[in-house]
C-alpha cells in the first residue's frame, strides 16, 4: 500500500517524537487473534513438544518419558514447567501491565469459580421446574387458532434410556396438539428402538412411527420424517435430547399472538446423562442475522411453518452435520416474523460421539457450516469467504467480497500535538488495506497545532460535537466515514476493510470496534442499552482481556448490537445523513453514538459490531469536554427520546442475564 500521508505531515510526525513502530507485541498479537482454526492429527506425537509451557525441555526428561515411574513423575514436572514459564513471562512483562491482567484474571476467575457456578444451576433448575397449578393452568389453556406441531426426530441406533427420555418428553407437553413423527434408520443390531417406540405408539396415537428402508444421513432421514408429517408448524428434535414440559405451549402462544414463522428457544446443555449436571446456559439474543452468520446460536428448539418448506426446500445432505444451520439460515431468511423465547425449553445431552462434545472429530461439519454461510449469503447477494475463528471451528468469520473505497477519518482532538502524532503515525505505518483522508477536528480549548498536508477544522462557538462531527461530514466527498479520538491508537492493519466489508451492505447503517486501554483490557465493545447507573447503557467486555471469548465466543464472531460508542464507527455518508446524522442536542460525546445506534434500530437497520477491529486508547475519549452541567441535561434529553425503547429492554442482551451486564445468569430473578 502507497504511504497515505504527504511529506511534511511525516516530518511533523517525526519532529513530534511521538512516532509509532510498524510492529509492536500488541499489533501482532491481535493479528494472531484473526488467525484461522486448524485441525491437527497429533496420533504418536508427544504433545509436549509442541506446548509453548513444556517444548524446551531436555534431553534427560525426554528420557524419563520412557520409564516406568513417569506417570507419577510427570505431574510433578508438569506444575514445574508450568511455574517456570510463567515466572519468566511474568519477569519479562511490564510490572504494571502484569499487575492488571493478574488481577483482571483473578477477579473472573473468583467470579465464575465452581462453587458459584453450581449455586448458579441448581437455583435455576428449581426456578424452571414447572408446577402442578402452572402445569394445569397451561394444560386448560383455550387457544382460538391451535394448530397442530409435528415433531420431528430421525432416529439412529438411540440408546434404550435416551430414546425413552425423549418420547417422554414430548408426551409431558401441555400443550396437547402435536404428533411425534420418528423415521428409524437404525442398523439390524439396534433392532431394540423399533420395539421401545412401538411400545409408547400402541398407547399414544399422536406417536407416528416409520421404519426406513435404509439409513440416508441426518438430512434424508429428517426428510423422510417430513414426508409423513401433517402438522401446520414443524419442531426439529434430536433424538437423544429432552423438552421442558412448557415448551410448545409457548411456542403455540407466539404464534397466535405474534403470528410468528419461525421460534426459537434458549437451551441448557448437560453431561453424565443427568439433567442435574449442567455444562452451560444458552441465553439467546432476539433474532441477530450477524450472530447466525457467525455461530448457530439459534439451534434448538426451533420450530417453523410447515409452508415455508415449500419455496426453500427440505434438508440437503451435503450439509450433513451442520444440516440445522443451513435450514435455519435459509428459513429465518424468508420467514416474515422470527420469534425468541426467552425461556430455556430445550435441553441437550453431552455425551461421546456427539457434535457438541467434540467437533473436531467431525471435520465434515465444520466444512458443511462454512458452506451453509457462504451460500446462504450468496443467496442474497454477497460473496464472501468463510473461516474458522482461531478458538472454535464452527465460529466463523466472514471476509466479502469488496470494492475498496476511500474513506474519510475524522479525528476529534483537544489535547496535545503528542496525542495526535501517537494516531497518525500509527495509521502511517501500520494500515495495510485501503486508501483515507484525514479531517483533523479540533473541538474547543485544543492546545494542538494544525496538522501541516492535512484538513483542519475548529468547532465553532457554541456548537455541539454532534453538530460538528454532522457538518464535516457533510463537507466531504468520500462514501465511507469512520470516526477517531486523538487519544486513540491503530493496531489492527486491516481495520478499514473489516468495517467496510459490513458498511457496505444496505440493511448496516453502522459498523463499531472494540476499544482497549494500553494493558489490552476491553473499555467498550458495544453497548447493552438500560442498564448502568444511569440506567441508558452499560459497555460490553468491559475491563475483560481483548483475547478473551466474551459470551458464547461471540467477540471472534461479528454481531449485532443495540448501540455503540462513535469512536471507531463507520457509517456510509448517504445513509448517515438520511438519519439526520448525530443528535445535535446531546452536547455529551459518550451518549452521542448510543442515541444514533438507536435511530438505526428505530429505522429498522442494524448496528454491527466486528470485534476483529480493536483500538487502544491511551486517556478517557474527548474527556472533560462537557462539564456535568451538561452531561445531565444531556441524559435528560437521552431519555426523554429513548426511554419508551429502553423499557422494551436490549433485544440483544436476554432478560435472564445479569443486570451488570456479566452476561451471567441472573440470581435475583429467581
Amino acid at each position: 500500500m502507497k504511504k497515505p500521508f504527504k511529506v511534511e505531515t511525516e516530518q511533523w510526525i517525526s519532529d513530534s517524537r511521538c512516532a509509532v513502530p510498524a510492529e509492536t507485541k500488541m499489533v501482532a498479537d491481535v493479528r494472531l487473534f484473526a488467525s484461522d482454526w486448524e485441525i491437527r492429527n497429533f496420533d504418536g506425537v508427544d504433545k509436549d513438544t509442541i506446548s509453548p509451557l513444556y517444548a524446551g525441555q531436555s534431553d534427560r526428561i525426554k528420557a524419563m518419558k520412557t520409564k516406568w515411574y513417569w506417570p507419577v513423575v510427570n505431574p510433578v514436572y508438569r506444575l514445574y514447567a508450568n511455574v517456570k514459564v510463567r515466572t519468566i513471562l511474568f519477569a519479562k512483562m511490564d510490572k504494571k501491565t502484569a499487575f492488571v491482567k493478574l488481577k483482571n484474571k483473578v477477579h473472573v476467575k473468583w467470579k465464575n469459580r465452581y462453587s458459584v457456578r453450581m449455586k448458579r444451576n441448581r437455583a435455576f433448575l428449581r426456578s424452571i421446574e414447572l408446577g402442578p397449578e402452572e402445569g394445569k393452568r397451561q394444560s386448560e389453556f383455550v387457544f382460538q387458532k391451535p394448530v397442530k406441531i409435528s415433531v420431528i426426530v430421525p432416529l439412529y441406533n438411540t440408546p434404550e434410556k435416551y430414546l425413552r427420555d425423549m418420547i417422554q418428553s414430548v408426551q409431558k407437553q401441555t400443550y396437547r396438539h402435536w404428533e411425534l413423527c420418528l423415521g428409524d434408520g437404525s442398523d439390524p443390531e439396534h433392532s431394540y428402538v423399533e420395539r421401545v417406540v412401538r411400545e409408547y405408539a400402541d398407547k399414544d396415537d399422536r406417536i407416528v412411527y416409520q421404519r426406513l428402508e435404509k439409513n440416508e444421513g441426518i438430512s434424508g432421514n429428517t426428510n423422510a420424517c417430513l414426508a409423513f408429517a401433517t402438522g401446520d408448524y414443524v419442531a426439529l428434535f434430536d433424538h437423544d435430547d429432552m423438552l421442558h414440559p412448557s415448551a410448545l405451549f409457548f411456542v403455540m402462544k407466539e404464534i397466535e399472538e405474534k403470528g410468528a414463522e419461525f421460534i426459537y428457544t434458549d437451551e441448557m446443555t448437560f453431561e453424565k446423562d443427568d439433567i442435574r449436571h449442567i455444562a452451560t446456559l444458552h441465553f439467546k439474543p432476539a433474532y441477530s442475522p450477524q450472530n447466525l452468520n457467525g455461530v448457530n446460536y439459534i439451534c434448538h428448539l426451533s420450530v417453523f411453518r410447515r409452508s415455508l418448506l415449500d419455496t426453500n426446500g427440505l434438508y440437503r445432505d451435503e450439509y450433513d452435520g451442520s444440516q440445522d444451520h443451513d435450514m435455519i439460515l435459509r428459513l429465518t431468511t424468508a420467514a416474515k416474523v422470527v420469534s425468541h423465547i426467552p425461556k430455556v425449553l430445550y435441553f441437550w445431552r453431552v455425551h461421546p460421539g456427539s457434535v457438541s462434545d467434540n467437533i473436531e472429530a467431525k471435520p465434515y461439519a465444520i466444512d458443511a457450516g462454512k458452506r451453509a454461510v457462504h451460500d446462504n449469503e450468496a443467496r442474497l447477494g454477497r460473496e464472501a469467504e468463510i473461516h474458522s475463528s482461531c478458538i472454535c471451528a464452527t465460529h466463523y468469520r466472514l471476509d466479502y467480497a469488496i470494492e475498496p473505497k476511500k474513506t474519510r477519518i475524522i479525528i476529534t482532538c483537544r489535547d496535545s500535538d503528542k496525542d495526535l502524532a501517537r494516531l497518525l503515525s500509527s495509521l502511517d505505518e501500520r494500515t495495510e488495506w485501503g486508501e483515507f483522508e484525514v479531517t483533523i477536528a479540533r473541538c474547543r480549548g485544543t492546545e494542538a497545532a494544525a496538522v501541516p498536508g492535512l484538513v483542519t477544522v475548529d468547532q465553532n462557538e457554541g456548537e455541539t460535537i454532534a453538530a460538528f462531527m454532522n457538518r464535516l461530514v457533510r463537507e466531504t466527498k468520500e462514501e465511507f466515514v469512520v470516526f477517531l479520538d486523538s487519544h486513540m491508537e491503530l493496531v489492527d492493519g486491516l481495520f478499514l476493510k473489516r468495517l467496510q466489508q459490513y458498511a457496505q451492505q444496505p440493511d448496516i447503517y453502522a459498523v463499531s470496534s472494540r476499544i482497549t486501554d494500553s494493558y489490552g483490557m476491553v473499555e467498550e465493545a458495544g453497548y447493552i442499552i438500560g442498564l448502568g447507573e444511569d440506567k441508558i447503557c452499560l459497555p460490553i467486555e468491559h475491563k475483560n482481556n481483548y483475547s478473551a471469548p466474551g459470551y458464547m465466543g461471540r467477540m471472534y464472531y461479528a454481531h449485532n448490537v443495540s448501540a455503540a460508542s462513535f469512536f471507531g464507527m463507520m457509517v456510509r455518508r448517504e445513509t448517515f445523513l438520511s438519519l439526520g446524522g448525530f443528535n445535535e442536542t446531546l452536547d455529551e460525546p459518550s451518549l452521542i453514538g448510543p442515541d444514533y445506534s438507536l435511530k438505526c434500530r428505530e429505522a429498522e437497520k442494524q448496528v454491527v459490531l466486528n470485534p476483529y477491529v480493536i483500538h487502544l486508547s491511551h486517556a478517557p475519549l474527548l474527556m472533560g469536554y462537557s462539564d456535568e452541567g451538561k452531561k445531565e441535561a444531556a441524559k435528560k434529553t437521552f431519555h426523554s427520546l429513548w426511554d419508551k425503547t429502553i423499557s422494551k429492554g436490549d433485544p440483544y442482551y436476554n432478560a435472564n442475564l445479569n443486570r451488570d451486564g456479566s452476561f451471567t445468569f441472573d440470581m435475583d430473578s429467581l
